[in-house]
């Protein structure tokens, strides 16, 4: 007989980690595939060893970019406008990182009100739009 009784997770636990592992694992090898094509093609829009001399020179992220080609800090879905290159899939990458937590969210809530928890479902409700809005940029913040 075991020593000690296991717990059962709740099923919207659990399906919440399972989005975010997938999503998680999907987004990561999106960055590595970006990060290869940017230092192995000559297709970039910010060179590799200006953004690299800059960050180990200590510049702050509102100097980097002001050096750019972009001449300042982008705002919204830059990246989507240079998706074919690297730094286009490596930025791609981690946005669909942190979406990623948005399905999860509204599926976790679908399983807590199914299971009577509707403070917990509504929570997640509000955590969901808190997200979705920063996504979207709704409300822009500034930066460095």
């Amino acid at each position: 007989m075991a020593k000690f009784k296991r717990t059962l997770i709740p099923i919207s636990g659990v399906v919440y980690g399972d989005i975010i592992y997938w999503c998680t694992i999907l987004a990561s090898i999106m960055v590595v595939i970006g990060t290869v094509e940017t230092f192995i093609t000559e297709k970039n829009v910010i060179p590799p060893s200006y953004l690299l001399s800059s960050v180990l020179d200590g510049n702050s992220v509102s100097q980097i970019w002001k050096g750019s080609p972009f001449g300042a800090i982008p705002h919204g879905h830059w990246y989507l406008g240079i998706l074919p290159t690297g730094e286009g899939v490596t930025t791609a990458g981690l946005a669909f990182g942190v979406f990623g937590v948005i399905p999860a969210i509204f599926v976790s809530a679908y399983f807590l009100w199914r299971s009577h928890n509707g403070f917990f479902a509504i929570l997640a409700l509000v955590s969901a739009a808190i997200t979705i809005t920063s996504m979207l940029g709704v409300i822009p913040l500034p930066i460095g």
